[in-house]
């Protein structure tokens, strides 16, 4: 009995295990290609292209699970490139918590589900927040696990064998709290917008036609990287530098100092 358990424990453990994204980058791909998956890309490059029209900038990167799946194609930037872990298809092939980019240099950085299949989320986030330019904007799409795709999520990843099911669940709210530590200012989250569109019936005829899956599936965050502004400010121990401290200078007494201060003043 206690080996039976062992046994289904481990079990689950490797089918709820996050998937290598080097490993199953190619059957992403394949899944946002037909079905459903080409229904859920389309909505998000909808969304993507509504809240970013007004963004101007001259450099975009985005980082995705699939490189020919590109949510920048009708966005102002002129210099448009993609990083991925894939070697066809990508501007470059990079690991996303090392790019090779320096830091402050790019105007919007995309993140298309790269949180979703990565063992060390917050660290990929705060490396692609360092590329961020003061200003700004991170767009951040994943899967909402607060939802009825995320709910059969945890029977996908049981019963079916595609890749797609062994993401991680993160909660759009734990990825606004670390924007906001690492300094960036949430201007745009929605949901999926259509979820609560429509009477009964119509929600009634979708849930028995399967559309009602995409609903609310995936979240998108807008955050922008605000800089606070240095004041110096006097302090009230700071006091200034003697003569007598440099080298090669001779000390002057106060009472000297003072005197020429004075009839400097005059």
């Amino acid at each position: 009995m206690g080996k039976d358990r062992l046994s289904l424990r481990h079990l689950l453990k490797r089918k709820y295990r996050v998937a290598p994204l080097p490993l199953v980058q190619a059957r992403l791909a394949e899944w946002f290609d037909g079905g459903f998956g080409e229904q859920l890309y389309q909505r998000q490059k909808e969304c993507c292209e509504q809240s970013l029209k007004h963004d101007f900038g001259y450099r975009l990167a985005q980082l995705g699970v699939s490189p020919r799946h590109r949510l920048f194609e009708n966005l102002k930037p002129s210099h448009k490139f993609v990083l991925s872990r894939a070697r066809s298809g990508a501007s470059c092939q990079c690991e996303f918590d090392a790019l090779p980019l320096p830091s402050d240099t790019i105007d919007i950085v995309l993140l298309h589900h790269v949180l979703d299949f990565s063992k060390h989320p917050h660290r990929d986030l705060i490396e692609a927040a360092r590329l961020v330019t003061a200003g700004g904007h991170i767009v951040i799409i994943g899967f909402n696990p607060l939802s009825l795709f995320g709910l059969y999520k945890w029977f996908g990843a049981v019963f079916s064998s595609k890749a797609v099911w062994r993401h991680n669940s993160l909660r759009q709210g734990r990825v606004v709290d670390w924007l906001q530590l690492l300094g960036f200012q949430i201007s745009y989250r929605p949901l999926d917008s259509d979820a609560k569109e429509g009477s009964a019936l119509t929600r009634l005829q979708m849930i028995s036609s399967g559309q009602s899956l995409s609903r609310g599936a995936f979240y998108m965050i807008v955050a922008q990287k605000t800089v606070t502004p240095l004041r110096p400010i006097k302090s009230r121990y700071w006091s200034p530098l003697k003569a007598g401290s440099l080298v090669g200078l001779k000390q002057v007494p106060a009472e000297n100092s003072r005197r020429s201060t004075q009839e400097i003043k005059k």
